[in-house]
């Protein structure tokens, strides 16, 4: 039903030819910013080329067909000598057609779709004909010009159908950034751009950046950007008024992301700018959307003028490769994209400025050179700050706590740490885990550095693209010690990061003796976690107070553990087993209070619970086990465990 529907749409639609066209473009030769004057159908036979549709990007070589509607922007970079047809259409309704037209029906002129057919020499032997007849011009091959066109779709139809290709999902995408353009004045968030145009904030994320390849506020930004940078060289508005017309209220953090984004303050800017009417930053032109204010006229807007005299004498805005690099050098100071204009990571030392320089003053002379070093991480080197003073981590944040850094931003995840309480009152909260992170509120807090528990390169890149990111794998480092002097040394905290390890060496110490000058030293301890009648047990390397227990106490584990836990760190088992993995002392992670554990026909069978040796504590304190955690949960079961019953 759905392909005889469509047979009928454009059986119903009045065609009128506006120009056939045959292009060439050299390897390396681009046709660019070019507005499509009507409907279209793009049919390339030869050669290979990166077309942009709308900021859509079709890789296409040898044979492809892309149709796309008036307005749309087009632009082709041949990656080898390229020859294609380019068909103008009108196509329309009758009135009486568009009078009973089905809510969200969209007549064919106005779709867009592509592929490459599975046989094309069929489809390329009447593109031949049609441009060799629209030539002559006579009424006779006007008429067998449109008999080859309805050949055309008819031929494309059926191929199109047979690959099962659908509309190009760019409407939404279209009226996102059209709402964008007419709303720049006003907050906007991905959350606020989902509810209004009715899609899952993370699925419209997604479907705009396969077609921009930017994010949503990537996008947002770069508008603003270049609203900003047209409004400060082409009018008297001061700082403050431009900040607000592009929706910054606050004028400060407008300097901070305007210098973030061009590598110049506005005041700076401006000063650069004048009289230089070339240099300008155009956002527009390098994302490609046609839904851009354009301030000049692509194409004639007259619906007759069409033709031209000579076959191959229209070029479409090309440009050579050689003309492209010398307009990218002109303007390389200004084109830094709007979410990697701050990476360090992409200068070498000595290039590296202070991120706080006053940027009023000559780059070249009077702006101070920021210490910077190359740290050796798992995705390569990486140029940070020696002392780093904004810094987000989302993971990590504990060390960052104990060497005294200036941790800006961290997750809620890591923030409800308990055992953090008055330590993170002024971190800004970036995200409620570490998959859940809100890339809009990292540009905001402006980081010169980010840290980060991952392994994932496309993770890593998306945080690189913000700030100097420093990713460290799970289970990187072997001990407490090693992570605080790592994180020190990273940060040019050394002296801080000696002094915590040294008072949690003797704390630890403290605690250790405390204990054993209680507790037997052949007493077991069992490290359990009950959830809905289901129970794991836990060795020494994933929390739930194993790390204390085994590690800095030195207690041991009941015989039973040895083997179950040879393999794996931890083992989910029965409750029908407890007993079999009851050591004399129990910690056990737990909902339930200790009355309730006691009167518990299994748990109160135990030993350890009918001598008041079972510790139990919610998941909120157990779960973790970065450094400051360790240290105070180490001397939370040291006191307990000295006022417990001692093992008869």
């Amino acid at each position: 039903m759905k392909q005889q529907e469509e047979y009928k749409l454009w059986n119903q639609l009045h065609i009128e030819l506006a120009d056939i066209r045959l292009y060439t473009l050299a390897a390396g030769e681009s046709s660019n910013g070019y507005h499509l004057p009507a409907s279209a159908f793009l049919f390339l036979y030869r050669g290979k080329a990166k077309i942009r549709m709308d900021g859509l990007i079709h890789p296409a070589e040898h044979f492809y067909c892309l149709h796309g509607c008036k307005g749309m922007r087009l632009d082709i970079e041949a990656t080898e000598y390229l020859e294609y047809y380019l068909v103008l259409y009108r196509g329309e309704f009758s009135l009486r057609r568009r009078y009973f037209l089905n809510k969200g029906e969209i007549p064919p002129s106005q779709q867009m779709f592509a592929f490459a057919p599975a046989q094309p020499v069929g489809l390329y032997q009447i593109m031949l004909r049609m441009e060799e007849a629209w030539s002559e011009s006579t009424e006779k091959d006007k008429l067998l010009v449109k008999t080859l066109f309805y050949q055309f779709i008819l031929e494309m139809l059926q191929q199109k159908q047979q690959l099962g290709v659908d509309l190009l999902p760019t409407e939404v995408v279209k009226q996102v950034v059209q709402y964008m353009h007419k709303h720049l004045d006003e907050p906007l968030t991905l959350e606020l751009l989902g509810q209004r145009f009715c899609y899952n904030p993370q699925y419209l994320a997604l479907r705009f950046k396969e077609l921009t390849t930017r994010s949503p506020i990537d996008y947002l930004i770069g508008l603003r950007i270049g609203k900003a940078c047209h409004m400060l060289q082409y009018t008297d508005a001061s700082i403050g008024e431009i900040s607000q017309s592009v929706g910054y209220e606050d004028v400060f953090y407008f300097n901070r992301i305007f210098k973030k984004n061009v590598g110049l303050s506005p005041s700076h800017f401006k000063k650069e700018l004048s009289g230089e009417e070339d240099v300008r930053f155009n956002p527009y032109k390098r994302w490609g959307l046609s839904m851009s204010e354009s301030t000049s006229q692509c194409y004639i807007d007259n619906d007759n003028y069409y033709q031209y005299n000579k076959r191959g004498e229209y070029h479409m805005n090309r440009t050579s490769r050689k003309n492209m690099m010398a307009t990218l050098l002109l303007c390389m100071a200004l084109l830094v994209t709007a979410c990697g204009g701050g990476n360090s990571s992409l200068q070498s030392p000595s290039e590296t400025s202070a991120a706080g320089s006053n940027s009023s003053e000559s780059t070249q002379k009077t702006t101070p050179v920021a210490a910077t070093k190359i740290v050796n991480t798992i995705f390569g080197e990486v140029e940070v700050s020696k002392n780093p003073e904004r810094i987000v981590a989302i993971q990590y944040l504990s060390s960052l706590l104990a060497v005294k850094a200036n941790a800006i931003g961290s997750t809620t995840r890591i923030m409800d740490n308990p055992y953090f309480s008055g330590l993170t009152d002024n971190i800004e909260i970036v995200g409620s885990s570490g998959s859940d992170v809100s890339f809009e509120k990292l540009i905001d807090l402006n980081p010169d550095l980010i840290v980060v528990m991952t392994s994932d390169e496309g993770e890593y890149k998306k945080y690189s693209k913000i700030a100097p990111t420093i990713a460290i794998p799970y289970g990187n480092f072997s001990s407490i010690e090693e992570e605080v002097k790592f994180f020190g040394d990273l940060l040019g905290r050394e002296e801080e990061a000696t002094t915590w390890i040294s008072d949690y060496t003797a704390r630890i110490a403290a605690a250790n003796a405390k204990v054993q000058a209680v507790i037997p030293s052949d007493a077991t301890f069992s490290i359990m976690q009950e959830t809905d009648k289901s129970l794991s047990i836990y060795g020494s390397e994933f929390g739930r107070g194993g790390q204390a227990i085994y590690g800095n106490l030195g207690r041991i584990s009941p015989p039973s553990y040895d083997e179950a836990l040879l393999k794996e760190k931890y083992k989910d088992t029965s409750i029908e087993l407890l007993d079999q993995y009851a050591g004399d002392y129990i910690i056990l992670t737990t909902e339930r209070s200790l009355e309730e554990l006691r009167k518990d026909p299994i748990w109160g069978q135990l030993e350890a619970v009918k001598n008041d040796r079972l510790y139990a504590w919610s998941n909120t304190r157990s779960y973790f086990i970065d450094p400051l955690s360790v240290l105070m949960q180490t001397e939370e079961l040291a006191e307990w465990l000295t006022n417990a019953p001692q093992k008869n």
